[in-house]
């Protein structure tokens, strides 16, 4: 690898969904307390399920967080610089990184010459290690890894209390209230906020 090349920022695509999470943050019955829905009214539940997942993904891309454990794959046209900076936070762990060589082979770059650094978010080369050399393509570099909170203990009660809101939001506003841009403004505010605290 080159000077130039190592001093260059490594670009990937935009994360995949592999594995989705096995549960959502918020759940039914705290989405109906939002909503001052009787628990016992189950005629809305169909859609709530569909509008809480949409308020985790939303919360999600805005915030470039990961709510909960999801396995996540991106691509890149190459190797550059000395670190793979990942999207989604908080990292687990690499599953592996995957790469086409000179003669369009696939290949898996071996673990013991990188680590990650959960806190920057960033896959690194160890001590005097390269990335290798791979063919041209789109798709010459894969990485899969696993992101996101381990339990809904750990996320943050700003994040429910905004997809509560996004929830809420989402289900009037459907109905034709007109009111309901409120709801809109106070979650974009606790976005901001979020986005400028010390959350991991």
């Amino acid at each position: 690898m080159s000077l130039s090349q190592s001093s260059q920022k490594m670009q990937l695509s935009r994360p995949t969904v592999v594995t989705g999470p096995t549960t959502e943050p918020v759940t039914l019955a705290e989405a109906k307390r939002q909503l001052f829905l009787a628990e016992s009214d189950t005629s809305q539940d169909a859609e709530l399920v569909n509008r809480i997942q949409a308020a985790r993904e939303q919360w999600e891309h805005d915030t470039d967080t990961v709510m909960l454990t999801q396995t996540l794959f991106v691509t890149a046209e190459a190797f550059a610089g000395r670190e793979i900076e990942l999207s989604g936070r908080p990292i687990q762990s690499i599953t592996s990184i995957q790469y086409y060589d000179e003669n369009d082979t696939l290949r898996t770059f071996s673990s013991s010459v990188y680590s990650l650094n959960a806190t920057e978010r960033e896959i690194e080369l160890k001590w005097n290690e390269t990335w290798p050399v791979t063919s041209i393509r789109w798709d010459a570099v894969k990485v899969i890894y696993v992101a996101g909170n381990t339990s809904v203990a750990a996320i943050p009660a700003i994040a429910k209390q905004a997809m509560l809101l996004l929830v809420a939001y989402f289900h009037y506003s459907n109905r034709g209230d007109n009111d309901r841009p409120n709801d809109l403004r106070a979650y974009e505010s606790l976005v901001r906020r979020f986005m400028r605290s010390s959350y991991p």
